[in-house]
């Protein structure tokens, strides 16, 4: 062989070692195990503020759930008193229920409804609540 060939295959041998040593030198390093460790503590991290992002969820949803259930048991409560005001009570007990629900209802907040203006009373709005009707 000659010694250009030598010298190329010499040189080839450096910088395939130096080549080599840059990749060992890359995988193993102090900054490399760094951001591996950044990198996992930011997925624990995304992964537990998901969990927490769905269990406030699933409170609201219940929350609301509960509260639809409330507010129809009440409906209904409100409906039966009425119904049976009207058969069973004079007209004194009647005006006492209509007077007393409404200052009930008067304290429920407004709500401006889509359009901006103000709407009816939350709870006479959606749960569908009317005083009895006076004789």
């Amino acid at each position: 062989m000659t010694m250009g060939l030598w010298l190329l295959m010499i040189l080839l041998a450096v910088v395939l070692a130096g080549l080599l040593g840059f990749w060992i030198g890359r995988t193993t390093s102090h900054e490399r195990r760094l951001i591996r460790e950044l990198e996992a503590e930011l997925d624990n991290r995304m992964q537990e503020l998901n969990r927490y992002r769905s269990a406030v969820n699933q409170h609201f949803d219940r929350t609301a759930t509960l509260f639809a259930g409330m507010a129809g048991a009440y409906r209904d409560l409100y409906h039966h008193l009425a119904e049976s005001c009207e058969e069973l009570a004079d007209k004194p007990t009647r005006e006492r229920l209509e007077d007393r629900a409404g200052r009930l209802l008067a304290n429920v907040p407004v709500r401006e409804n889509r359009e901006g203006k103000p709407g009816a009373a939350a709870s006479e709005r959606e749960l569908d609540v009317k005083p009895p009707r006076p004789d």
